[in-house]
């Protein structure tokens, strides 16, 4: 995705839109036109020195180059004064003149720190205070009474805004993006689809021999009654027959919802319903409906959602096909006021690594009876997060998760919900973070769990000892780039093993050049250098991939270091912030996948966030992190394949077929300082990799069935 657009308009000029009165709107709009016409000279003049500043601020960031900080000492500091200059004396009276000159002054400071663009601690506050200047109005009081003087500033003002915009997703401190389609589009695709999928469950359950219950269980506290009427008439309108609802109204203040559930109940038996003498709050009014509870499933429902009309069906169609599952989820979009429908999530199969991030499984969810009473049902004290509670515990006691990729469940957008912001309820966020603590603590790990945003946790692995790691590198790399990934090592043995198209080895400090063989294939070169590496850990790392700030290798290490993990990747933008590497993927034909590439980092979509932790089928060999004795298990890198992506996926694939996992680590960060793209990966590479990924299953667990519709946003 390109930086943002303002950040390269004309900052001379007016906006004047027509002014929407009737009867004045065109004497309006035109006295607007005339002002501002009259304002031109007094524009250019004021803002003359300033544009030189713009010009050569845009300049720099579109390339930013290593050699940025010195350019900006140089070139763009003398220009940071945007005072007017007459007769040898500055005018520091112009409204606005002197804040900017203090946001010009912050932006030459933050952009000539050393080690730009690699060094990015401190980026996101640096930001935040530098955006809160961006309004150079904001603090002059002369000026509010003054809207001329608004117009004047108001396009640069908006150039600095997008500055910081750009910058943030240049230095990884980015707010997520969210790239959904519009809501109209997608309610009207998504309610075709829904049709036909509904069309063909009813049709499958026909053939469906074992048909169990399924009891839904469902909390309700001060629901709007016609929010509560629409949440039941949504379960009453199932395709599927064999269900009852368990509701238990929490001791609402308001009789009608009692009133209301007395109601629905008396008109189908299927609706069990009680009522509770006073607020025992989320976990203990949904054990209070799981006791009402008689079917060999339970499903989750909250009072305010809605289901789907085949969502029952789907659930039992896949028990039928997998009799043994333990816990079924589905899709899940969200629905607002007006009943349209938008930020659909299309989920991956069971990834432990990305349940203790966030909470992905969420709606629609459905447990065996018997194993969710086996786990003790839901834990009062962890109220806005019982449900990622609930999962955690499960997924100690199984691994037979299945997941079934259709929309079954509609969470609705109301005021303060989670739904429509995380950060609505910080208690529920706080709540998750203990649950993935305490959860750790019971699988022994000797992890740690830190909230990054809400509902969104970080999970550090320990690292025992001070391990060597052995840095393959796939080419030569400058004497800049050497010092810059030497200077973030996370305080652990490093040597960094360099090819050089010479004979024999020579070592010196933290770095050995092995000669290699200039015709050999990549795999064939990083074979190499393996046999002359000293190191524990062994990291394939591209050449001119650095590190964006430390802590970078101490994650990989210890991610790598986990029992059952084969390898480990990191995350890898462009030096403008864009998403080059977050695991990759297949598709249904075996191609393989970039997730998120070109899209601004961190960006959330259909898909997920590219900053959450998952397991993944494959990772390339750009910055890929193994055990010595992993590595040298499956044979090392398969010297046939001519390219780092295609030699990295296949070891990958073989990795996941000894029973290994493999880690997308994305608060490992990198960005690549090179422009080239490295050798694509060829017909022949395309082959075998297919070739590898039919004896590998022919699946994808982190993928989605939909892959079309993930990769158009």
């Amino acid at each position: 995705m390109p930086p943002p657009r303002d950040v390269f308009v004309e900052v001379l000029g007016f906006d004047v839109p027509p002014s929407h009165r009737a009867r004045w709107g065109p004497v309006i709009t035109a006295a607007k036109r005339w002002g501002t016409r009259g304002l031109g000279p007094l524009q250019r003049w004021v803002l003359e020195r300033q544009l030189r500043f713009d010009a050569r601020l845009r300049a720099l960031i579109q390339q930013p180059e290593r050699t940025l900080p010195e350019r900006v000492r140089t070139e763009l500091a003398a220009l940071a004064d945007p005072r007017p200059v007459g007769a040898g004396w500055k005018l520091p009276s112009v409204p606005g003149l002197e804040a900017q000159r203090t946001w010009n002054l912050a932006v030459v400071a933050l952009l000539s720190s050393a080690g730009w663009p690699l060094r990015t601690e401190g980026a996101s506050e640096a930001l935040d205070a530098l955006e809160a200047r961006c309004d150079v109005l904001a603090r002059e009081p002369r000026a509010a009474g003054l809207p001329l003087w608004r117009e004047l500033w108001r396009r640069q003002v908006a150039f600095n805004h997008a500055t910081v915009r750009l910058l943030r997703h240049i230095l990884g401190a980015a707010r997520p993006a969210v790239l959904l389609p519009a809501p109209e589009g997608y309610t009207r695709e998504a309610l075709a689809r829904e049709a036909h999928e509904v069309r063909a469950a009813t049709a499958a359950l026909a053939r469906l021999e074992h048909r169990p219950r399924i009891s839904l269980v469902t909390p309700a506290w001060e629901t709007p009654v016609d929010v509560l009427r629409a949440c039941v008439a949504s379960v009453r309108a199932q395709v599927y027959p064999h269900w009852e609802l368990c509701i238990v109204d929490d001791g609402s203040r308001s009789p009608a919802v009692a009133d209301t559930l007395r109601e629905l109940a008396a008109g189908d038996a299927r609706i069990r319903f009680e009522r509770l003498d006073s607020n025992q709050g989320i976990a203990r009014a949904t054990n209070a409906a799981l006791a009402l509870a008689t079917g060999e499933y339970v499903g989750f429902l909250d009072h305010d959602d809605l289901l789907a009309p085949h969502a029952l069906a789907e659930v039992a169609l896949r028990l039928g096909e997998v009799p043994d599952a333990d816990v079924v989820y589905s899709d899940e979009d969200k629905v607002d006021a007006r009943g349209l429908r938008f930020a659909p999530y299309l989920k991956p199969a069971l990834s432990p690594e990305l349940l203790r991030a966030v909470n992905y499984v969420c709606h629609f969810l459905v447990v065996r009876a018997p194993l969710l009473r086996e786990v003790g049902g839901i834990r009062p004290g962890f109220e806005g997060a019982q449900d990622h509670d609930l999962l955690l515990r499960l997924m100690e006691r199984t691994q037979r998760f299945e997941h079934i990729p259709h929309v079954l469940y509609h969470w609705r957008t109301l005021p303060g919900s989670t739904a429509t912001d995380a950060s609505a309820k910080p208690a529920a966020s706080e709540a998750g973070r203990r649950a993935v603590a305490e959860h750790l603590a019971r699988m022994g790990e000797g992890a740690s769990a830190e909230t990054v945003a809400p509902g969104l946790y970080r999970v550090r692995h320990p690292l025992a000892g001070r391990p060597r790691v052995s840095v393959l590198l796939s080419e030569e790399p400058t004497e800049a780039e050497l010092a810059a990934l030497l200077a973030f090592t996370d305080d652990l043995d490093v040597e960094v093993c360099i090819p050089v198209p010479s004979a024999g080895s020579s070592g010196a400090g933290s770095t050995l050049r092995v000669g290699v063989d200039a015709s050999a294939t990549p795999g064939a070169r990083a074979n190499r250098l393996l046999r002359e590496a000293r190191g524990e850990l062994i990291l394939a790392l591209e050449a001119g991939t650095l590190p964006t700030g430390p802590g970078w290798l101490r994650e990989l290490a210890s991610q790598a270091s986990r029992p059952g993990v084969g390898v480990a990747g990191a995350r890898i933008v462009s030096p403008h912030g864009t998403v080059l590497e977050a695991g990759l993927r297949f598709d249904a034909q075996g191609r393989v996948l970039r997730p998120f590439m070109g899209m601004p980092d961190p960006t959330l979509n259909a898909f997920g966030g590219s900053h959450w932790p998952r397991d993944v089928r494959a990772l390339s060999s750009r910055c890929a992190m193994l055990r010595r004795e992993v590595l040298e298990s499956l044979g090392g890198w398969d010297a046939a394949f001519t390219s780092d992506e295609a030699r990295g996926v296949d070891l990958c694939l073989r990795a996941g077929e000894a029973g290994l996992r493999v880690l997308y680590a994305p608060h490992a960060r990198l960005v690549r300082t090179r422009s080239r793209d490295g050798t694509p990966v060829s017909a022949h590479d395309a082959d075998r990799l297919r070739e590898a990924w039919l004896r590998a299953g022919r699946s994808d667990p982190s993928g989605h069935p939909r892959l079309e519709f993930v990769q158009a946003l």
